[in-house]
Formats: structure tokens, sequence, C-alpha cells
């Protein structure tokens, strides 16, 4: 694993990984059920597992759809960013989880339903960073002084899109993770409400119904303990990615 990430994943135990285990320790005390703490430890991987491909899948299709759209607007790939771009303020997450419990209710499989509803507002939230980014790699600004060096010393388009346009277009989107974190934590409490999944956030959601505050109170905090170590994740990729971090001239970029 690339320094930048561990550095950022060592730094997110306090935020993280404490109120994570607090969450676990308190529900073991205080909870009714005597496997409370073994069922939010469950509940814990299951969003996690719910939550991270998602993230990871609709982050990479956005920014290269959003990076696409701003070389090639006319193209298919560039009207598919364009219309993720676009799109974002349209597919809030808990819609998106009421349509995914329509169709299994309709027969469809839950899981696929799942990611797929959780990655595209993450792959709108990619597009929407990444088009204008990769606008200002390769515009005549600052931010263009990588890409106009590498066109300089002779390198082919493609390695000067690959390896110095897309970088740039790359790290605001990381860096601009923690909103899709959230929507994306919000989405899987409601899909795992809605569609009967068993993870903490359905934890969280039946003890609250129940007016159980023992209950509902240590799935909070894991959730939130959670949802911090996913914004460190994405910031530490942001500093390994970044070409500021790798250049004694950082660039004005986000």
């Amino acid at each position: 694993m690339p320094r930048p990430v561990i550095r950022r994943l060592i730094d997110a135990v306090p935020t993280a990984i404490l109120p994570m285990a607090a969450g676990v320790g308190l529900s073991a005390l205080v909870a009714p059920q005597p496997d409370a703490a073994m069922a939010l430890l469950r509940g814990l991987v299951v969003t996690l597992l719910l939550i991270l491909p998602s993230l990871a899948v609709g982050t990479a299709l956005g920014t290269l759809a959003g990076s696409w759209a701003a070389v090639a607007p006319r193209s298919a790939g560039g009207l598919v960013g364009r219309l993720l771009a676009g799109a974002g303020p349209l597919l809030p997450g808990f819609l998106l989880a009421a349509v995914a419990a329509l169709a299994v209710r309709a027969g469809a499989s839950a899981a696929p339903l799942a990611w797929t509803a959780l990655s595209i507002p993450a792959a709108c939230q990619a597009a929407r960073l990444a088009r204008p980014a990769m606008g200002r790699a390769l515009g005549s600004g600052p931010e263009g002084g990588a890409v106009r060096m590498a066109r300089g010393l002779g390198l082919d388009e493609r390695t000067v899109l690959r390896h110095h346009a897309l970088p740039q277009a790359v790290a605001p989107v990381m860096g601009g993770l923690r909103a899709a974190v959230l929507a994306a934590m919000v989405g899987a409490v409601a899909l795992e409400s809605l569609l009967d999944l068993p993870g903490a956030g359905v934890l969280m959601i039946d003890a609250a119904r129940a007016g159980s505050a023992a209950g509902a109170v240590p799935a909070l905090l894991a959730l939130g303990g959670l949802t911090a170590l996913l914004n460190a994740l994405g910031l530490g990729v942001r500093d390994w990615i970044d070409p500021a971090n790798h250049s004694s001239t950082p660039y004005e970029g986000a």
C-alpha cells in the first residue's frame, strides 16, 4: 500500500477506529441482546462491503467519463460524462434506494442492485469534479504547465493524458470524496432498511424505531467511525495521486 495512504489511515485511527471500538464496546455493555456487539461488528462489515465497492467503481467510472467529457465533449463517452455531471442533484441516494427496493420486490437480485444504486451518485459526483479539472489541466493556465511540458518533450497524446492530465483530474475527485462517502452512507442505511440487509445501518434504524437508545447510539457511533475511515482512505489516495506531491513546484489544483 502506498505510503500516503498508510499515513492517512494511521492519522485516522483516533477519529475512525476509536468510535467504532467505542460503539462495539458500548453495545456489549448496555444493549439488551447478549450478542449485540458481535451483531454490530458483522453489520459494520456488511455496510463496508456495501459501500466500498460502490464508491470505488462509481468514482473510477465517473472520473473517466468526466475527464473524457473535457477531452472530447461530443463523443459518446463525453456525452455520458456530461450527463453524469449534470444528473447528480437529480439522483439522491434515498430515491435510488427506493427504486432498488421496488426492483427487488419484483424479483431482482438485491446485492447487484444495491451496489449499482450506491455507485451512481458517486459516479455523478466524480464526473462533476473531474470534468473542469481535466479542462484546467489541458488549458493554457498554470495548471496546464505539466501537460504543455510533456507535449514539448515529444510525448504522444495518450501518454500525456494518462500520466500528466488524468492525475490532475483525479486529485480533486478524491479530495471531494467526503460528500460521496456521506451520500453513500445515507444510501446504504436506506438500502439496508428497505432490502433487509444485515448492516449496521438497519441495526440503528430498528433500534430507533423500537425506542431503544442503547441499541441506536452504539450503531451511530460505529457508523460515524466508518465514515471517517472511508474519508481518510480517499484523502490518502488523493495524496498518492496528486501531481503536486511529486513535484517541487506544486500546481494550484484542488
